[in-house]
This record gives C-alpha cells, structure tokens and sequence, in this order.
C-alpha cells in the first residue's frame, strides 16, 4: 500500500501539469466534470495527515460515483452505506482492521451516538469503545473519511465542522447517461449501447436520478430487452407498493 501511495504520490505533485490532470482523470475516471473537485481529493489521500471530505447536494449527483471510485482504486478502505449500517458493526471493522480511508455514503442517517464516535476519531486521532461492565477498548489510528450527505444539517454541528465541506450540483440527463456508461462499462463490461440504454431508462422511465438504480439494473441484464423488462418490472410493483402504503 505505502508503494502505492507513494507512486501516486510523486506523480500527482510532480511538475509537469499533464500529468497531474491525466492521473486525475484516472483515477475518478466514472465522474462526468469536476476537475477541480478531482484535484482537490487526489491531494487529500496521498496528504501526511488525515483530511475529512464532505460532499454535499441532491441524490442526483455524483457523490456517491466519487466514493465508488475511491473504493474501487484505494487499498486499506472501508466503505458503508449509512441507511442500512449499524453503529456497532462499524466499529467493530475499525478494531479489527487497519483501515486507512472510511467512506460513508449518506453520513446524514447515522445515529448521533455513533457521529460522537466519528467525531472522536477525527478529534483526538483515538478510536473508543464502551463494552460490558464499562470496559473501554481504545485504538489509535489515522484515518481519512469521505463522506456524503443529502441533508447536512442532520449532522451534529461538532462534526460537521470537521469536514471540509463541498456542494455538488445536480446531474443533467446527458452527465447521468456519460456516468452509466463509464461505471457500467468498467464495472461489468456492458457495451456501451446497453449501459446508455440502462442511464435513460432509470432516468426517464424509472424517474429517477439515483446512479445506485443504474448499478442495480445492470447486474441483472445482458440484452436490450432485459432492460425494458426489469424496468417494467420496477415501475410495476413501485406503483402497487405506493398504493400499499
């Protein structure tokens, strides 16, 4: 891993700005735009010490894709889904594993109790732990977080002060079919026919701008008419369950 770092590293802060970009571009290769943004994270992860990034905006942008990238490229990492992880579980992976980057996607649904924990981390560099009988388990690390978040002012203030913080804008139909293709493409070899046609269904059929609908679908197609069929199916049994609820 340190070798890893380290080539990334001289490359990213040598001179010559071609080289910059184009690792760059590599490394968040699935993310349509934001050069600057890109610049800004590479430099955060091959940073000394930990830097905490917050990014921030509507479902329908590419928060999520950034983080799906790291995870993708970066060894000793962590990622959780904050809607369906549990506190607990969380922190018993970071007990147990020297995990250098935590990615966190909608940051916002965790439990103020577990944001205390976080918060700690990135405070005092320190991992704490009651168990049984008031037992505290304790581990120094450092680690980097990631994080996204739909509705920031869910987060305690405390916390949220940590990050730094980055709004993302909405995607438009053309940026959210380029990321189908790229994701789709490198995630499961889907031509590119298939991986538009799947970005424009989710959008235009499905409603929605939500690249975690896109991944979803594309690991059940292979043909043109797979997708038309699962979309139908989706479309069908959302409606009936609205009526349900």
């Amino acid at each position: 891993m340190a070798g890893l770092i380290s080539i990334f590293a001289s490359i990213l802060f040598s001179n010559p700005q071609k080289q910059k970009l184009n690792l760059e571009e590599k490394f968040f290769f699935n993310v349509v735009g934001y050069p600057d943004i890109k610049k800004l994270l590479s430099k955060s992860i091959v940073s000394k010490e930990p830097i905490h990034i917050l990014l921030t905006g509507p479902p329908s942008s590419s928060k999520t894709v950034f983080l799906l990238e790291m995870l993708d490229s970066l060894e000793d990492t962590y990622y959780v889904d904050a809607v369906g992880a549990s506190g607990p579980g969380l922190m018993q992976h970071l007990f147990r594993n020297d995990t250098k980057y935590l990615l966190i996607d909608e940051i916002d649904k965790m439990k103020k109790s577990d944001q205390a924990v976080l918060l700690n981390v990135m405070e005092t560099g320190i991992l704490s732990e009651t168990k049984l009988k008031n037992k505290t388990s304790q581990k120094k690390m450092k680690l980097w977080i990631f994080a996204t978040s739909n509705d920031v002012e869910r987060l305690s203030g405390p916390l949220r002060s940590r990050f730094m913080e980055l709004h993302l804008d909405e995607y438009i139909l053309e940026e959210f079919i380029e990321i189908a293709r790229r994701l789709l493409k490198k995630q499961y070899q889907l031509d590119t026919a298939i991986s538009e046609k799947i970005g424009y269904s989710v959008w235009n059929k499905m409603k929605s701008k939500d690249i975690r609908d896109v991944i979803k679908i594309a690991k059940l197609v292979k043909t043109s008419s797979d997708v038309d069929w699962l979309i139908e199916v989706q479309n069908k049994y959302r409606k009936k369950n609205s009526r349900m609820t």
